[in-house]
C-alpha cells in the first residue's frame, strides 16, 4: 500500500497492483515450490525420523541383546573360568593322586622286591632247616635204631642174667637141700656116734664092778 500510495494515475497503480500481483503470484509460486521441496524433505525428514526410529528401536533391541549376548558371555566365561580352576584343581588332584599312587607303587614294589628277599631267604632257611632235620631224623633213627639194639641186647642179657639167676637159685636151692640133707645125715651119724660113745663108756664103767660082783 505504501508503494502504490507513491503512484498517482490508477494505471501506474494498476500496472504496480499487477506487477506486484505477479511478483506475489511467483513468490507464491516460489513458495509453493519451497513448501514442496520443504514438504518433501519434511516427508524425508519423517521418514528418516521412522528410519531413525526404526534403527533406533533396532539399535535399542540389538543393544539388548547385546547386552544379554554379553551377560550369556560373561556367564559363559565364568562358567569356562570355574571350568578351568575346576580342571585345574582336578589336573592338581590328579596328579597329587598320581604322585601318591606312584609313591604308593614304589612303597609296594620295594616292599614286595624286600618280601621275595625275605621270602628266598626264608625259603633258604627253610631248606636249611629241613636239611637239618632230616640230619636229625635220620640221626634219631640211627639213635633209636642203636637203642632198640642195645634194648634188645640188654633183654638179651638180663634174660641171660633172669636163666644164670634162676639157675644159680635152683644151685643154691639144691645146695642148700643137699646141705640140709648132709646136714642131717651129720646130726645122725653124730647122734649115732654119740650113743655108741656113752654106750661104750657105760660098758666100761659097768663091766668091772659087774666083774667084782661076780
Amino acid at each position: 500500500m505504501q508503494t502504490l500510495n507513491t503512484l498517482s494515475t490508477p494505471e501506474e497503480k494498476l500496472g504496480g497492483l499487477c506487477t506486484m500481483y505477479a511478483e506475489l503470484l511467483e513468490e507464491n509460486r516460489n513458495t509453493q515450490k519451497q513448501m514442496k521441496v520443504l514438504q518433501k524433505k519434511q516427508n524425508q525428514l519423517v521418514q528418516e525420523k521412522d528410519n531413525l526410529r526404526n534403527e533406533h528401536s533396532k539399535a535399542i533391541l540389538a543393544r539388548s541383546k547385546l547386552e544379554s549376548l554379553s551377560r550369556e558371555l560373561q556367564r559363559h566365561n565364568r562358567t569356562l573360568k570355574e571350568e578351568g580352576i575346576q580342571r585345574t584343581r582336578l589336573e592338581e588332584k590328579r596328579k597329587e593322586v598320581t604322585s601318591h599312587f606312584q609313591v604308593t607303587l614304589n612303597d609296594i614294589q620295594t616292599q614286595m622286591e624286600q618280601h621275595d628277599e625275605r621270602n628266598a631267604s626264608l625259603r633258604q632257611e627253610n631248606a636249611d632247616l629241613a636239611e637239618k632235620l632230616k640230619k636229625l631224623y635220620e640221626q634219631y633213627k640211627l639213635r633209636e635204631e642203636h637203642i632198640d639194639k642195645v634194648v634188645k641186647h640188654k633183654d638179651l642179657q638180663q634174660q641171660l642174667v633172669d636163666a644164670k639167676l634162676h639157675q644159680a637159685q635152683e644151685l643154691l636151692k639144691e645146695s642148700e637141700e643137699r646141705h640140709e640133707r648132709e646136714k642131717d645125715f651129720l646130726l645122725k651119724e653124730a647122734v649115732e656116734s654119740q650113743m655108741m660113745c656113752e654106750l661104750k663108756l657105760q660098758s666100761t664103767f659097768w663091766s668091772p664092778l659087774l666083774r667084782g660082783e661076780v
